[in-house]
């Protein structure tokens, strides 16, 4: 069952997920983060960092939905941290009662039972060398699959929300619907995740529960206050807070010869794994929680939530108002949990394959190799690694496609025939390509921060800085430079920044003026052969008439003889 990956759509190639995740769970697939399951923890911190808040992560809303719709008895189990989050706890119980939940308890009611559990487990097997407890999902998973040699060191204990859920069905009837209501994502993986023995039919994460409330339109000021159906003493209502399990039973840990130790933070946490691993410690029981400060820092509260800080102190104010509450556990086997070796392993890249990835980010040499840590991991070999086992890609170096980036653009800015020239908002030059520097005779060194003025007429420059309108292939003459151009100039608000590209259009010009005088002349010596021609033929249509006129009097003249010479006959 996929729990929790990214949003495909969203995921814009920034790697800060990668950066955040301790683990290296995170994939990088054709430009799109994906998250490996079997090397996940489910701590959350890359849907709390990720800046386009491209989670996606099951919800079981819909369900818990058409479950209030139907005959089961709809039961809640408020994680303890929920006096902390919401300022005004009483109205938060009463909202949930609006969105159609009958009975609403606390979480720590299940760790009151895990605390009791942990301390009947320390008396008999206090000959363990360390001790680490189970509640939070995250720290079990680390183990399991970091870890594996410190699995029989975990407290062989469900959590909180496993054993409240299995005295809840015990409570209310196998009929009922549970719903864990909490701060944490890995509770997700822990009630469907697993191979659990609790009772939870669906979890609903504090930020799910106020989009929800705002989607119905209710507001908790409000609201009448409203009170729980079932309540734990300030002995379990202290488990969120960094230190909370080891104050309920500090005694018993120093009376079974252990000293006790609190972890929070998955970096603090690998850290003390990886000493208790290598070195030799021992009496320590561990209170460890991947969540930094405690469960009250989950990463499944909403981004509006007041600062962990203000979260600690509701929590102690509501804990003056706490009372002792009696329970009876019916099936203390139930409780119980078992741990699997679950290690994550890796093939290595070879010292040759690691130098071929290198090289194939442009680290030749040592000193290529920045360990910037931008692509997400710490070092450039294990960004190499990385690329061998098919987690990242060479491309997730930043610094090579900058460098990558910058040479194509330096190449093309160098080479370009066009006149390239960059101004600040004072129309001093920033800088000019060689083109530029031909052109108007300036040297690009010399002339960084004077004023354009200085060398060429910055009128149409002074227009787009001020109406922040481009002017585009605008025709204009510097005869000073023997230059025709097709200007360009773009206002680039984003830098504050005039961008000019002028593009030399003098020999087209020049061509076409010549093409121009060619043709002009050609019409002219057509215009005078064919003025000669009409010339001619008006000469000899002069000629014809006279030769005509001529005949036609000797014609006459015949006529006359003839008529004359027939008269003297007759």
């Amino acid at each position: 069952m996929k729990i929790m990956d990214f949003l495909p759509a969203n995921c814009k190639n920034c790697y800060k997920c990668v950066r955040n995740c301790h683990v290296k769970a995170i994939r990088i697939v054709d430009d799109q983060a994906q998250i490996m399951e079997d090397h996940c923890i489910g701590c959350g911190q890359c849907f709390v960092v990720c800046p386009q808040n491209a989670r996606n992560i099951k919800s079981d809303l819909s369900a818990i939905k058409n479950s209030i719709q139907s005959t089961k008895k709809m039961v809640v189990t408020l994680a303890p941290s929920y006096s902390g989050i919401y300022k005004k706890p009483k109205k938060l119980i009463a909202a949930l009662r609006a969105l159609g939940f009958e009975v609403i308890e606390e979480t720590a009611i299940g760790a009151e039972i895990v605390s009791d559990l942990y301390k009947e487990y320390m008396g008999k097997h206090n000959d363990k060398k360390n001790l680490i407890t189970s509640c939070c999902p995250s720290v079990n998973l680390l183990i399991q699959r970091y870890y594996p040699e410190l699995l029989p060191y975990l407290l062989p204990v469900v959590s909180p929300m496993i054993a409240h859920s299995i005295l809840l069905k015990e409570k209310y009837g196998q009929n009922s619907f549970i719903t864990f209501v909490g701060p944490c994502i890995s509770k997700r993986c822990e009630a469907f995740g697993y191979q659990e023995t609790g009772d939870i039919d669906a979890i609903l994460s504090f930020e799910e529960l106020d989009t929800w409330l705002h989607e119905e339109g209710i507001i908790l000021n409000d609201l009448e206050d409203s009170y729980l159906d079932s309540s734990a003493s300030s002995y379990g209502q202290r488990y969120p807070l960094e230190g909370g399990i080891l104050k309920g039973i500090e005694d018993d840990i120093t009376k079974n010869g252990y000293r006790s130790v609190s972890v929070t933070g998955i970096e603090d946490c690998k850290n003390l794994f990886e000493t208790l691993s290598k070195e030799d410690v021992g009496n320590l029981f561990i209170e460890a929680n991947i969540c930094a400060n405690g469960c009250i820092n989950g990463p499944a509260v909403s981004k509006n939530s007041e600062n962990v800080h203000l979260r600690q102190l509701h929590v102690d104010d509501y804990l003056e108002e706490k009372e002792t509450l009696e329970y009876e556990l019916t099936n203390k086997r139930v409780y119980n949990r078992s741990f699997t070796n679950s290690h994550v392993t890796k093939k290595l890249a070879s010292e040759e394959e690691i130098k071929e990835i290198l090289k194939s980010m442009g680290k030749v040499v040592k000193e290529d190799e920045l360990n910037c840590g931008a692509c997400g991991y710490n070092t450039c070999r294990e960004k190499a690694q990385a690329v061998y086992e098919g987690m990242s890609q060479p491309e997730m170096c930043i610094p090579y496609m900058r460098s990558k980036a910058e040479k194509l653009s330096n190449l093309i800015f160098e080479s370009t025939p066009n006149i390239i020239l960059l101004l600040d908002e004072n129309l001093n030059i920033v800088d000019v390509n060689p083109a530029c520097e031909s052109a108007f005779m300036i040297h690009s060194n010399l002339s960084k921060g004077k004023a354009l003025s200085t060398y060429i007429d910055d009128s149409d420059f002074r227009q787009v800085l001020e109406t922040k309108r481009n002017i585009v292939n605008k025709r204009v003459v510097y005869s000073h430079y023997n230059l025709i151009v097709n200007e360009t100039i773009l206002f680039l608000p984003k830098q504050n920044l005039i961008m000019a590209i002028l593009y030399d259009v003098t020999n087209i010009e020049k061509k076409n003026q010549e093409l121009i005088n060619l043709k002009k002349n050609t019409l002219e010596v057509a215009d005078n052969v064919i003025e000669k021609q009409m010339r001619v033929a008006q000469e000899i249509a002069s000629l014809l008439g006279e030769t005509t006129a001529e005949t036609k009097i000797t014609l006459m003249k015949l006529q006359q003889i003839v008529l004359g010479e027939e008269g003297v006959t007759k």
